[in-house]
């Protein structure tokens, strides 16, 4: 059966393809959170509080086809729920392993893109790894495709210049004297200041313009990144803990309401002059989902909507 099949099926009551759902979407839900969170642990509490809520709110779907970019929105919502201030220890991205330098590489920018802000990362895993673009990147994000387009036009671009520096600051036959005066002081952490201050110099150096030229892009050797295997015993808890449990109580899951929900998803237009800043922490939990924990909604508000009823 297609997406939209197994949600209505879901809703009348069949709890073997809501398993379905679990079975196809949930190594996705895993490998989007771990990538966000680089917590093992916490990656598995999202699978659950994911799949926990999806079953609660499928009702309420009209755009069952979009099934996976809804439950990527809403592993998107969890995981900043759950973030901290700097990304965990689970830094090493699972690669081909067809080339040495190249997945020496890839190790490189997966831990530089580790270290950027919790809302810089959602942006390039979406569109990187999860291969979302226009409508559906936006959705997922909780923002207006003309906000998505602005985010990856402000963020993608000074961040790509900086990995390529990055990248080749760390190269064994591609540093320069000068780059390492200029990093003086330097912490070596990934920032977007770093980035710039990296950019900067190798706009004007003729030595590392060429090597930034002979190394692979940035972006390609992070989208090389294979899905991170899903552990067999989270696989067990989660049929265990979420599937049957949620089936059990099927029936109390009532009929979405004719009612449109009302959570926005669009953001306020970000002005083109200034970096992008997400709204602080005290606004209130109408406005559109953010995309850093620091101004998240609490656990019990509902998910990025794509278009659905409420559930009442």
């Amino acid at each position: 059966m297609d997406d939209a099949e197994l949600v209505r099926s879901t809703c009348e009551g069949d709890g073997l393809a809501f398993t379905a759902i679990f079975d196809r979407y949930a190594a996705r839900v895993h490998d989007l959170a771990l990538a966000l969170l680089r917590d093992r642990r916490l990656a598995g509490d999202v699978v659950e509080s994911v799949f926990g809520e999806a079953r609660r709110r499928l009702p309420g779907l009209l755009e069952e086809h979009r099934l996976a970019v809804w439950l990527l929105a809403v592993t998107r919502r969890h995981a900043a729920l759950r973030a901290g201030p700097v990304a965990g220890p689970d830094r090493r991205p699972t690669l081909p392993g067809l080339d040495p330098e190249q997945d020496r590489l890839a190790n490189l920018v997966w831990e530089a893109v580790g270290d950027l802000p919790l809302r810089d990362r959602t942006l390039i895993e979406l569109s990187l790894r999860q291969g979302l673009e226009g409508q559906d990147l936006a959705d997922a994000l909780g923002v207006s495709v003309a906000d998505a387009r602005q985010l990856e036009t402000e963020m993608r671009v000074p961040i790509e210049k900086g990995l390529t520096g990055y990248l080749v600051d760390r190269s064994a036959g591609g540093r320069c004297p000068d780059l390492t005066k200029a990093l003086k002081g330097w912490d070596g952490r990934f920032t977007l200041k770093g980035a710039s201050l990296i950019s900067r110099h190798v706009d004007g150096c003729a030595v590392c313009t060429q090597a930034g030229f002979e190394l692979p892009s940035p972006f390609a050797l992070y989208a090389s990144a294979l899905p991170a295997a899903f552990p067999a015993s989270l696989e067990a808890q989660g049929l265990e803990r979420i599937v049957l449990r949620i089936d059990a109580d099927a029936r109390t899951v009532r009929p979405p309401s004719n009612e449109a929900f009302q959570e926005p998803i669009s953001a306020p237009v970000i002005p083109a002059s200034t970096p992008p800043a997400m709204p602080e922490a005290t606004q209130p939990v109408d406005r559109p989902v953010p995309l850093d924990a620091g101004s998240s909604p609490e656990a019990g508000d509902p998910a990025p909507p794509l278009r659905s009823h409420e559930v009442p």
